[in-house]
């Protein structure tokens, strides 16, 4: 899945995907497209980027990379260096 398709693991931010209100019938039209990394023009779907994100929210529970987070609210920061990652080249 490319929920966020321009992502990069190496610029230092954050990129935080909000999808606004959709019916479950558009829901249904748009969630295949995230398999491609065309969902992102979607009027409901918003991309932004940032060093630090905090989200709160009464009754939710945060995911990142696809695994549950934990009970909002919730803070995250970017850390430059603080984690070493192997990834093949051009990755």
């Amino acid at each position: 899945m490319r929920v966020t398709p321009d992502a990069r693991m190496d610029d230092g931010l954050l990129d935080v995907l909000v999808v606004g209100p959709l019916s479950v019938p558009a829901l249904a039209r748009v969630f295949p497209k995230v398999f491609r990394g065309e969902h992102t023009s979607h009027p409901a779907v918003t991309i932004r980027r940032a060093r630090r994100v905090r989200l709160e929210t009464a009754g939710v529970v945060a995911y990142a990379d696809g695994e549950r987070f934990g009970p909002l609210p919730v803070e995250v920061e970017v850390v430059p260096s603080a984690l070493r990652v192997l990834a093949p080249p051009g990755a």
